[in-house]
Order: structure tokens, then C-alpha cells, then sequence
């Protein structure tokens, strides 16, 4: 699913910086970032233990922020906290190699659970996700053929014509 080009996906927005206190101000504010995590199933040739938990994080998250975002929210006690930052992928110019278009740099938690084991879902029930690839190929396939097709009586006309 794509969304329209004015909305963006809440891991791809920036989020505010914390507000810098000022002399004067209450000191008793109630902040609530608009951080994120989402669970990342663990590398293939990386299987991990089953009190452990992968997370993708919002790169200014702190081992505290995470700790506190699972404990308060979702009640979940851990144990300790890991975090690895794996920088972005540098796309460079063809002829002048300058970085053009780097890709961000992601921030993973390995969380360590307390008194838990988690397993991750099924997502697919059983199925495999090749079979649905499979079948949006085939249907790409027949659509391109019919455009083939169409346009196989009339060369030489630019598409808008048609």
C-alpha cells in the first residue's frame, strides 16, 4: 500500500528535538516524543536466544528511552538492552563517484526479556510469501502481454495517440 505523496510513514518522519528548558519553566513537564519501534525478525545466519527480541528504534533513542517505551507502555520488564547502529548504504555518481542519495542510517535493539520467551508470529499462516509473488508475476505478465498486444497493430504512434 502506498500513501499519498503529503503523508509519510511515522519511522520515516523526523521527529521534534526535546524542547531546551529555560530558568523560569515548570519543572515538571510530561514529554511525549514521537519516537517509534517495530519489531525485525532476526538475521537468517543469525538466529537469536528465545528471551531475546529484535527491534528496529528511532535513531535518537536512548537504552533508557527503550527501556522506559516498553516497560510503561506495554508492561514489559527486560533485562538489559543492546543497540547497534548499521550506517546507510552510500549510492555514489557513476562518473564523479560524490555521494549522491544516501540511505539512513538504521538503529536495531536486541532486548533481553526478564521472565518472558517470545516467539515471532506467523504472519502467513502456513503459506509461503513466494507463492503470492508468484502469482502477482503471472498477473503482470498477462497485463503486459494484452498492452503487447494493443499495441501491436499501430506502430510507431507515441502512447499518448493511442
Amino acid at each position: 500500500m502506498r500513501l499519498p505523496a503529503n503523508l509519510q510513514y511515522l519511522y520515516k518522519s523526523m521527529t521534534p528535538r526535546y524542547p531546551k528548558w529555560q530558568p523560569g519553566d515548570p519543572k515538571h513537564r510530561i514529554f511525549f516524543p514521537q519516537f517509534w519501534m517495530r519489531i525485525v525478525r532476526p538475521e537468517e545466519n543469525r538466529p537469536l536466544r528465545p528471551n531475546v527480541v529484535r527491534f528496529e528504534c528511532h535513531i535518537e533513542m536512548t537504552k533508557n528511552d527503550i527501556k522506559q517505551y516498553l516497560e510503561k507502555l506495554y508492561k514489559i520488564e527486560t533485562l538489559d538492552i543492546t543497540t547497534i547502529i548499521k550506517q546507510g548504504k552510500e549510492n555514489r555518481h557513476p562518473v564523479s563517484s560524490e555521494i549522491i542519495d544516501p540511505d539512513p542510517d538504521r538503529k536495531f535493539a536486541y532486548v533481553f526479556l526478564k521472565n518472558e520467551t517470545f516467539t515471532y508470529p506467523d504472519i502467513w499462516r502456513g503459506q509461503k510469501p513466494s507463492d503470492e509473488l508468484v502469482k502477482d508475476e503471472r498477473r503482470m505478465q498477462t497485463a503486459s502481454e494484452k498492452q503487447k498486444a494493443t499495441n501491436l497493430y499501430r506502430p510507431g504512434l507515441s502512447t499518448w495517440f493511442r
